[in-house]
């Protein structure tokens, strides 16, 4: 059961990896060069903002929970662990 709700947790981190991932390269990435002295950038009047880098730490953070959930769900069938 353990294994089973570790693998869950390790889709669910996966998934999340991805669409911080995601959210981190459309609304700070993209218009890294355009931000002004505010932190804002004004593109066909949608407003992105500097602090959306904190998406990258999210997708980091989720990635790594993802990793940990994989070590959990494979711990019975690895000898070294």
């Amino acid at each position: 059961m353990i294994r089973f709700l570790a693998w869950i947790w390790t889709l669910t981190s996966v998934v999340s990896a991805i669409g911080f991932g995601w959210l981190f390269v459309t609304m700070y990435w993209n218009h890294r060069a355009c931000f002004d002295e505010n932190g804002q950038c004004f593109v066909d009047g949608v407003v992105y903002h500097d602090t959306s880098f904190v998406y990258c730490w999210v997708a980091l953070l989720a990635a790594v929970s993802g990793l940990a959930g994989v070590v959990v769900a494979r711990r019975g069938r690895w000898s070294v662990i």
